[in-house]
């Protein structure tokens, strides 16, 4: 894949609320090439059009995910179709997430 198309293709990435792992399936491309571009993206080494925020330090378990730096963490569920559900209530998210897996 040329520089321009992987650009796009990460630019699209960043702007939508996927986890890495659907988006690189959904695109069919190997999930670990796509990490590595990604990272390479993010240090500045991609296609010259390095994401303007840092790199988030995040802590994971089974697709549960907190920012590690966020003063209130903002927690993230992926239900097994790919939605995204998004709170700072782990006992609210979680009912949402039955909700919506239901």
């Amino acid at each position: 894949m040329d520089a321009q198309r992987r650009g796009k293709l990460l630019a699209r990435f960043e702007a939508g609320g996927m986890t890495q792992k659907f988006f690189a399936k959904r695109e069919g491309v190997n999930f670990h090439t796509f990490v590595s571009w990604l990272a390479q993206r993010r240090r500045g080494a991609g296609d010259g059009a390095a994401a303007a925020r840092p790199p988030q330090s995040t802590a994971c378990f089974i697709e549960l995910c907190a920012p590690v730096h966020a003063a209130a963490p903002m927690l993230e569920v992926v239900l097994r179709d790919g939605r995204i559900a998004r709170g700072t209530d782990a006992v609210s998210l979680a009912a949402l997430a039955r909700l919506l897996e239901s």
